[in-house]
């Protein structure tokens, strides 16, 4: 067998890659609205030792990005084409026909009036060309089962743009831009709208049992074909609500406060050689105030939603956690291609201290909405601005890359800096997967 070109770049075609035997299967692993620096791998507190160990068994990269925003960075990762292209150069709008709002009526900045749709150009459709190729779709063709759980929100009225009809054989999530963690609206399995179930139901944990159980019945029903899982994390977006059990190992870890962990953080990810001896922090967001400066009962509170945030981000490396294990005892884990990314920086929409009622934090069922510009600052450390912004704060996505079969031993722990972007990794997994994209299909050219 001939030595498969691994991961992005000429960089990596080099002597210290495996032949292999087969076609890996892929994992990709995307987490929603997560700052660069929360992860303990990139130097953030969060106790993450699946994701930790992934990268010291792998690679990680410290100039990746994304899109700054759900919907570009999700277009682009379902089709490996800029997102201007494919429709969703902002974010997802309604592509059915919408009636002209009551005078008077309040509405949202995303509801079109039929006047609109005529003025609006197609890279601004908000909703993912039906006759773009996707990723699932080109690596179902190629003999790829295809599976996905968790949040869509590449269009949600009409089936065709639904996961099913664009390349996934199995689907459970939602397909809207958010949800509410323990009673998610607009749940699907499949093309079904179903309800949540169970006592002590958590979306987190549900989209990773789905996809764990998907992948046995793959096993069970097409053994020797490769799978790809898109697992796509609802967490840490807002709302912020998180398992009580996780709020309580967090709650009181954050009352140093966003000036002094800053900075701890950064000295943090020097050592690690995640950035340069050189970097400085940006500055402060002149609306966040000095941590000294808030009142004792400030403080707690504030610890307290940011310990809700990072009690989200915690379930997920435990899920993921669960989903190694059942990798590694299916005895898949050494030839699939483990990705995990997230789609903007951290989020900070709501000004200094975010939105929330302190008694509702903690509590099963409840939580809060935002955590602030003040933590979304630490969640993006060392860089300038957040989610929307094409600074680096919006842009710059962490990304670990495990896969034994496919990386030889001596770069185990390695930090890549050559700069790479979405469509670099969707064109990676179409060669190790022997796909193709086709090129017409209805008469429309597919580019």
């Amino acid at each position: 067998m001939k030595a498969i070109p691994f991961f992005l770049f000429a960089l990596l075609m080099g002597p210290w890659l495996n032949a292999a035997d087969s076609r890996p299967n892929i994992v990709l692993v995307l987490v929603d609205d997560m700052g660069w620096s929360n992860i303990g791998c990139y130097g953030g507190m969060v106790e993450t030792p699946t994701l930790d160990r992934l990268a010291e068994d792998g690679l990680r990269f410290n100039q990746f990005y994304n899109s700054a925003r759900c919907c570009p960075t999700r277009a682009t990762l379902m089709t490996g084409l800029h997102p201007h292209q494919v429709g969703v150069g902002h974010m997802v709008l309604p592509n059915n026909p919408t009636k002209d709002p009551k005078p008077g009526e309040p509405t949202s900045a995303y509801v079109l009036v039929e006047k609109d749709r005529f003025q609006i150009p197609t890279s601004y459709q908000g909703w993912l060309k039906t006759w773009i190729p996707t990723l699932p779709e080109m690596l179902k063709e190629s003999g790829y089962g295809t599976y996905m759980t968790g949040k869509w929100h590449l269009a949600s009225e009409q089936q065709d743009t639904w996961p099913l009809q664009r390349g996934f054989d199995r689907f459970y999530g939602h397909l809207a831009g958010t949800s509410d963690f323990f009673k998610p609206a607009n749940l699907h399995r499949g093309n079904k709208p179903i309800q949540a179930e169970g006592d002590r139901y958590y979306i987190t944990d549900a989209i990773t049992d789905e996809a764990i159980a998907y992948l046995s019945e793959h096993d069970n029903r097409q053994d020797s074909a490769p799978f790809f899982l898109y697992l796509a994390y609802n967490a840490p977006h807002f709302p912020l609500q998180c398992m009580p059990e996780d709020y309580e190992r967090y709650k009181g870890k954050f009352m140093e406060g966003w000036d002094a962990l800053r900075a701890k953080r950064l000295e943090v990810q020097k050592k690690m050689g995640i950035v340069p001896e050189s970097t400085t922090l940006a500055p402060r967001p002149s609306v966040v105030p000095e941590w000294s400066s808030l009142t004792d009962q400030k403080k707690i509170e504030m610890d307290a939603i940011m310990a809700t945030y990072a009690a989200m981000v915690d379930r997920v490396d435990q899920n993921l956690g669960k989903l190694v294990d059942s990798l590694k005892e299916d005895g898949e884990l050494d030839n699939t291609l483990f990705l995990f990314l997230t789609d903007n920086g951290g989020e900070a929409e709501s000004g200094a201290f975010g939105r929330f009622e302190y008694e509702d934090l903690g509590q099963y069922g409840k939580g809060g909405r935002k955590y602030g510009r003040g933590w979304a600052s630490l969640s993006n450390t060392p860089f300038r601005e957040f989610k929307h912004f094409t600074h680096q704060g919006g842009v710059q996505s962490p990304l670990i890359v495990h896969w034994p079969d496919g990386i030889d031993e001596s770069m185990n722990g390695s930090i890549l800096e050559h700069p790479s972007y979405l469509p670099d990794l969707v064109e990676t997994l179409l060669e190790l997967g022997e796909a193709n994209r086709p090129k017409m299909s209805g008469g429309k050219a597919r580019t």
